[in-house]
């Protein structure tokens, strides 16, 4: 008897909460964002379908071992097997999963990006956030994100009507005119705080 299709939704395991900043998530709820995110590099690599050979088993596996964490990880497994691997008999689903179960492998991001060769790029491309890259590693993310983070919260403060820092300071220095209190020239003034090291 043949099983039915089931049609592999892209959000079928996203369950990330809308709100303001990075909350913290539970454990099951990272293996379901990281279940997504399979699911959007699958789809992007094969289409709605693993193909049947070396590739589609390999990346089956990493899938499989994730949904092993869950509490009842045997209907699960099964149900990822029917819409993924259409291919694969009951009988085969069902030693899978009882392999999977009882050692169940983990991945951190960098490891597993390595496991599926995941460039950055690609990473971007579909908006994966739970899994690594081959070229650019935890550290270089995180240092990438915070100078994005900064140029658009001082994009926003510019649409705001913000003044840059240094063109502020440059204005109240302007008004205050302290080179007149010691006596100065606004050039030599200036000249000695860049000597000092000082802010302007």
């Amino acid at each position: 008897m043949q099983r039915p299709r089931l049609s592999p939704d892209l959000k079928i395991y996203s369950t990330r909460q809308k709100g303001k900043g990075r909350s913290r998530s539970s454990p099951m709820q990272r293996v379901m964002f990281r279940l997504n995110d399979l699911a959007k590099l699958f789809h992007a690599r094969y289409g709605a379908v693993l193909p049947d050979d070396d590739a589609g088993r390999d990346d089956m596996l990493v899938a499989l071992n994730h949904l092993a964490c869950l509490p009842r990880p045997r209907p699960a497994i099964m149900r990822w097997i029917e819409v993924w691997a259409p291919w694969m008999s009951v009988k085969a689903a069902s030693e899978l999963a009882a392999q999977v179960i009882a050692n169940p492998q983990r991945w951190k991001a960098d490891p597993l990006a390595w496991r599926l060769r995941l460039t950055f790029e690609d990473r971007t491309m579909l908006g994966i956030t739970t899994i690594g890259a081959i070229d650019m590693n935890k550290a270089a993310r995180t240092k990438r994100r915070k100078a994005a983070d900064r140029e658009r919260k001082a994009r926003e403060r510019r649409t705001k009507g913000a003044k840059p820092r240094k063109a502020y300071l440059e204005q109240s220095l302007a008004r205050a005119k302290p080179w007149q209190a010691e006596g100065i020239s606004r050039a030599t003034w200036y000249r000695r705080r860049r000597e000092t090291g000082a802010n302007t």
